[in-house]
């Protein structure tokens, strides 16, 4: 069998008719969630990412259309992103492999967005962006100590571009288990063939993406026991 069959063969058997995957996590209309869940997502559990929004949104009626620009007053509101992650947010966990805080990084990614020729304030912009193969965006976001590819594509999956895919680390322990590979599947080789099963499926990239995440999460029957990590910078 090819890898690409053996992939289909062990979505098949574990995850089931793509019609019963859940919904995947998207902030259509919210840059600043966007950017939220995906900072606070890097090496960290799902839970903690979870409380993150949960008191942005205490604090911020309209969360769910903020922009970009709307973070950056919010934090500029209390003193600045340490005072923010302190005050509002009651977290202040680190960007992984830095001394920085989630929201410093946070703030300097969406400042650079914003100061692009093209600019980047909104979901919409950044669903534009993707779509029309823009990578001063992305290079801006992944130019941030602390940020990176995959930061960069979990904020694209949460802002609704469905062909964009997260390699973590559990998706690719998925796919080597499906493989029957010892070592995990590097993340080039994860979209490729993610791309592919997807295809095959007739499902988004996203979407198939989530289901395995979910599939490999602690708080399902085949993940229990493993560490439920969102995302590994």
């Amino acid at each position: 069998m090819t890898h690409l069959q053996l992939l289909l063969k062990a979505i098949a058997e574990d995850l089931g008719d793509p019609v019963t995957w859940s919904a995947p996590v998207e902030f259509p209309n919210s840059l600043a969630l966007c950017a939220l869940n995906s900072a606070y997502s890097l090496r960290a559990t799902s839970a903690s990412a979870k409380n993150v929004l949960a008191r942005y949104r205490a604090v911020r009626p309209a969360a769910d259309s903020d922009s970009g620009p709307d973070l950056l007053q919010a934090m500029d509101d209390v003193g600045g992103p340490a005072n923010f992650a302190r005050e509002i947010l009651r977290n202040g966990s680190k960007l992984p492999g830095t001394v920085r805080l989630r929201t410093e990084g946070i703030y300097e990614g969406l400042t650079r967005l914003a100061a692009l020729e093209v600019t980047v304030t909104t979901a919409q912009d950044l669903r534009a962006a993707a779509a029309n193969g823009n990578t001063a965006a992305e290079k801006a976001w992944c130019s941030v100590v602390g940020l990176g590819p995959l930061s960069w594509s979990y904020l694209l999956m949460n802002a609704g571009v469905g062909t964009e895919t997260k390699p973590d680390v559990m998706v690719q322990r998925y796919l080597a288990r499906a493989l029957g590979e010892d070592q995990k599947v590097t993340p080039e080789r994860t979209r490729q063939l993610l791309q592919l099963a997807a295809a095959d499926l007739a499902v988004e990239p996203r979407d198939l993406d989530r289901a395995i995440w979910l599939h490999e999460s602690p708080s399902s029957p085949a993940g229990r026991g493993r560490q439920d990590v969102t995302a590994i910078q």
